[in-house]
Formats: structure tokens, sequence, C-alpha cells
């Protein structure tokens, strides 16, 4: 046994001979069938027949959905599941809906994009077969979407999302992560972001562990169709899979994998984790585990541990960003909810301050949260944010305390601390907030960073990163300008979309708004994100 054991590791397996073994097992199998023996006799020159059925297989898909609607539409609305229904959660599915059927809607043109590159039909076929499933998972959406509206009583956000959301700050991150990164690029790089990092790695959080929170919110409605959208996904993870098998065997391939398998991580990542784990934690009445225990099992151990490790014997890694995006999955979604407050007439959805029974859940398991981000939102109460007779704003402390959001010019995600920062990090006059903040200038411009992985990208390809965001756009813009523009209001024209609380009286309009005379100004020129005038 020992010398069969030294004998097995001199053997060389490349990519390629792994999968024509695989093949070899169910196409071309010699002989006679002995196991399952048939009276019928089959005909051994058949192919694989998905672009004859392709057609069949659409409709097929259609009548599914119609049936899962049908029973969305009629048997929860008898049962007035829509009603019953934490608002908080509710309010949480606006935002989570609404980037779900933008992410899906972009995963049919990456498909697409890579049928298009590739020349062997059975690698053709996956990608088409995935082109079909992205598009009913963005019909899908929209049937979750107008459900909610029709059957939630605050149908504002559900219903014109698409119309506003382009000035929402918090969105742009997940516009880069999905809009930008599934359909631009080399397409291998949409590959790596779209099947490797978006749909192996981050769905399974986002997908599978919210059913289990969405039920526990009395949400029956996510549960149902975020299930029927998973089944698919085994599918697209298999086409990330023989995506890189395609391509690893070839020397010279393997200069660009490995450091673009770490740029699409730390996208997805930064897309992903703040926001999911916001909704998880934040958006929840009832909650599970930890968000960050669930990061570390899914994201950690499951997909850079195993999934990843299936690819180490092709010689590419785990991405060397894993362990700081570990620590981000600790604190980032405290940030990002501060944030979204200080943000909140932007972001199309209700949100509250933590309860006092909250806030004990956060620091039994967050410990150190009640000294960081609890004082902010405790000190935020304290001063009535909530209530438009008080005309104040969250954004007015952040601004008195040198606490300045920025955001990245590459991910596009906010920058803005109140928790814990790393060990070894240390706040300066130029980054006060002691975060993973860098500033650079290029072209003539000042550029932000959320971390040097950003930072790495941009420097490698400036050109892609050039775009205006949030603060640039709306520099010196008043805050109801903004939201007028942008269509963030309800019917009557004054209420606001957006609401810092959840009751249905007292609600925030124009007019409160622009009573608080504050102006978005640009941090890297300005050297604040708000002005009170």
């Amino acid at each position: 046994m020992a010398d069969g054991i030294a004998m097995n590791r001199d053997v060389k397996v490349a990519a390629q001979d792994v999968h024509r073994w695989l093949q070899d097992m169910g196409w071309n199998a010699p002989g006679v069938r002995s196991k399952y023996p048939s009276k019928y006799r089959f005909n051994p020159g058949t192919r694989e027949q998905f672009k004859l059925i392709v057609g069949e297989y659409c409709r097929m898909e259609e009548e599914k959905d119609d049936r899962q609607y049908g029973s969305l539409s009629d048997g929860m609305a008898r049962l007035e599941a829509g009603r019953r229904v934490e608002p908080r959660w509710a309010e949480a599915m606006k935002f989570v809906s609404n980037f779900l059927e933008m992410g899906e809607y972009a995963s049919i043109a990456g498909s697409a994009l890579l049928y298009d590159a590739v020349t062997s039909p059975e690698q053709r076929n996956g990608y088409l077969a995935q082109v079909e499933d992205e598009v009913r998972h963005t019909n899908q959406l929209g049937y979750l979407k107008k459900y909610f509206a029709s059957q939630y009583h605050d149908p504002a956000g559900f219903t014109d999302a698409r119309r506003h959301r382009y000035g929402n700050p918090l969105f742009m991150s997940n516009r880069q992560q999905a809009c930008e990164a599934f359909v631009s690029g080399d397409p291998v790089q949409v590959s790596l972001n779209l099947q490797m990092v978006a749909e192996a790695c981050f769905t399974n959080p986002l997908v599978v562990a919210m059913t289990q929170l969405a039920a526990a919110n009395g949400d029956e409605i996510t549960p149902t169709v975020f299930l029927s959208i998973q089944s698919d996904e085994l599918r697209h993870m298999a086409n990330g899979y023989h995506t890189m098998v395609s391509v690893v065997d070839d020397a010279d391939n393997m200069q660009y994998l490995q450091t673009d398998l770490e740029n699409a991580f730390w996208i997805q990542h930064k897309g992903f984790t703040p926001m999911v784990g916001r909704a998880f934690e934040y958006g929840a009445v009832n909650r599970g585990d930890p968000w960050a225990e669930t990061w570390d099992r899914w994201v950690y151990e499951d997909w850079g541990g195993i999934w990843m490790g299936r690819f180490s014997r092709f010689g590419l890694e785990s991405p060397r960003n894993l362990p700081d995006a570990k620590f981000e999955a600790y604190w980032g979604q405290h940030d990002a909810f501060a944030a979204m407050f200080a943000l909140w007439p932007f972001i199309g959805c209700r949100i509250e301050l933590p309860t006092p029974r909250d806030q004990d859940w956060f620091e039994k398991h967050y410990p150190g949260w009640g000294d960081s981000a609890g004082q902010v939102f405790q000190e935020w109460e304290r001063q009535g944010v909530a209530d438009p007779a008080n005309r104040t704003m969250p954004v007015e402390w952040l601004t008195a305390n040198k606490k300045h959001i920025a955001m990245c010019r590459v991910c596009q995600s906010t920058i803005l601390k109140v928790t814990p920062g790393r060990p070894g990090t240390v706040a300066t006059e130029r980054n006060p907030t002691g975060c993973d903040l860098r500033i650079t200038e290029y072209a003539g411009r000042r550029h932000a960073f959320c971390s040097h992985w950003c930072e790495r990208m941009f420097l490698t390809e400036p050109e892609r990163y050039t775009a205006q965001n949030f603060f640039e756009i709306f520099d010196g813009w008043e805050l109801s300008e903004i939201v007028r523009a942008t269509g963030g209001v309800r019917s009557d024209g004054q209420t606001l979309v957006a609401q810092p609380h959840l009751r249905s009286d007292r609600l925030w309009t124009l007019d409160d708004l622009a009573a608080c005379r504050i102006s978005i100004r640009n941090p890297l020129t300005a050297g604040v994100s708000f002005e009170k005038h």
C-alpha cells in the first residue's frame, strides 16, 4: 500500500484530463449496459439536444413561473400573507429585491457575453441555459415586487424604485458590483464575478440563509421565490467551474487569473457583505445567527476553503484578500447601517434606529458595539432626528464630530467608520475616523479608496474608474432638490418615499427636508460631505 501511495504522488493530472475523464464516465461508455437493462435499443450516435428543445424549455419555465405567481396572487393574497410581514423586514426587502432584480437582469447579458466568447458547443450550451435562467429570475423578482406592492400596506419603494434608485448613494456599490462587473471587461473576468464569486459564494447566504430569516419575520413570500431561484444556481456554479477549467491549462492565462479572482472577490464582497448583513441584522425583528457567523460559515469556510480548494490542484488559490473581508464581515454591516441612516432621504425605504431589545442583542453578539455604533445611534435618538418637527438631520452630528462620508472610486461603497478599526489603524488629521480610507491624486482629480485592494485596481486600470460618484454629481445641491430631481416622493408629490421611522404619522415632506438647510458637498474638494446654510 505504501508503494502504491508513493506511486500515486508521481501522477500528474491536468485540468482538461479531469474534464475528459468525467465526460467519458457519462457520454462515451463502451459496451452494452448490463446494470439497468432495457428492452429498447438506444442509438449510440445520440448527442446532447438542448439546442433543439430550448424553445420548449423556455415555455415550460414560463408555465412554472405563472403557477408560482398564481399562488402568490391568489393563495397567499387570500391568507393576507403580505400583511403579516414585520414592517421593518418588508422595508428591508424594498432595497434587496430591487438590487436582485437589477443583478439578474445584468446576468442575462453576462451569460450571453460568455456564450459569444467561447467555441466549445457544450460550453456554449451551458451559458445558453443560464441566459434562460436569468430571464426567468428577472421575471420572478418582478413578481415578488409586484406582490409586495399590492399586498403590503406601504407600496412606495416597491412600485417606483427603478425611477429613483440612481439617486440612491447606497445603491451605487451594488450597481458597480452587478451591473458593471457582470457585463464589462474580459469575458473570463465576467465569469469570475458572476459565476465563481457572486453565484458560487454569495448567493448561498443571500438567497438560502435569507429564506429562514424571512420566515421568522412573517415573510412567507420571499422563501417561495428565492428557493425556486436557487434551484438553478448549481447549473451556474458548474458554468463557472468549467470556465476555469477551460483556461487553467494555458500557462499564459495563469499570469492573470489569480489577480483577476482577487479583484472579482473584493468587488463582490464590497457589494454583498454590508448589504446582506445590514438586511439580516437591522431589517429583522426576529434574528437567527449573527451575520458574522453566517458569513464565516458560508463564505470563509465553504467557499474559500472547500470550493476554492478544488482549484488548488490547478494552481488557483483562495483570494489573499479573504481575511480582510472576514474582518469587514464583523463590523461592516454596522457602519453600513450608520451610513444608511445618515443618508436616509435617498434610500427608497423606511428604517428605524435599534430599539433597546435590538441594542441588547447587538452588544451580546458584537462586544464593543454599544461603545461605538451604539453610542452614535443613541445620540441620534436623543436629538430626535426621526421627527420632522425637530428639523435635524443625522449628518449634522457626523459633520460636527468630523466623521465625513466619502465614496470609494472603484467599488463605489460609502466610507464611514463608527465601529472599532482594524488593529493597527490610527486616526489622523487627514483621516479622523481611523478607517482604511486612502486618497490619491490622478489626472488632476482626487480619488478616495476604501482599501488598498481597490486602490490597486484603480492604479492598474485607472481609465475604467473615472465616473462621478454621488457626492461629485450632487456637489452643492440642497437635499430636497436631490430627492425631487430623482423622483423620491410619493404620489402626493410632497411626502418622501424614505422615512427615518416606521410610524404612519409625522412623515417627512420636501418642505421639512428643505427647512434643514443642508447641502451635499464633495468631501475630496470641500473637506466636508455636508454643509448647513
